[in-house]
């Protein structure tokens, strides 16, 4: 059984470190990048009604809890209903919301544009997936050989 989860996990380690690897290579989507660009140049916002009902999401960092608000939003932009998602560091004050869209395609909307903005174009030169790729290859390596190590031990119960 030992083997096994050995197994899983080395395939595990260069699956992410494949797909870390990829997402350096990509970089920033393009296409999405310019649809937060149309929309902050455009400056097409509306407001939007937050849903009652939200998710509480806690994880812990360091055993310190720290809590996230999911919520859904509904706007209407020329009597077409459109929705989203917002995530808030603490429950909102107000339950509406400021939300910017894309005034070719209004299913393209968020509340926070430049930092989303920010956020794509970072991948463009971040090297942080590229660092989360070598580690991942690097431990799937290391799993390797110890497995391999493994086998030889027990062909040569010397």
């Amino acid at each position: 059984m030992n083997k096994i989860h050995t197994g899983i996990a080395i395939i595990l380690f260069f699956t992410l470190c494949k797909s870390c690897v990829s997402d350096y290579i990509k970089g920033g989507d393009n296409k999405v990048i310019s649809n937060y660009e149309k929309m902050i140049h455009d400056n097409s916002f509306t407001t939007a009604n937050l849903e009652s009902e939200y998710k509480e999401v806690t994880i812990k960092v360091a055993r310190i809890p720290i809590k996230s608000y999911e919520f859904r939003y509904k706007f209407t932009v020329e009597n077409n209903e459109y929705s989203g998602n917002v995530t808030f560091d603490e429950l909102p004050k107000s339950y509406s919301v400021k939300v910017f869209y894309l005034k070719e395609d209004p299913n393209f909307n968020c509340v926070d544009p430049q930092n989303l903005l920010t956020t794509e174009k970072g991948k463009n030169y971040s090297k942080k997936d590229l660092y989360w790729g070598i580690a991942w290859g690097v431990l799937g390596l290391l799993s390797l050989l110890g497995f391999i190590n493994e086998f030889r031990k027990k062909k040569n119960p010397n």
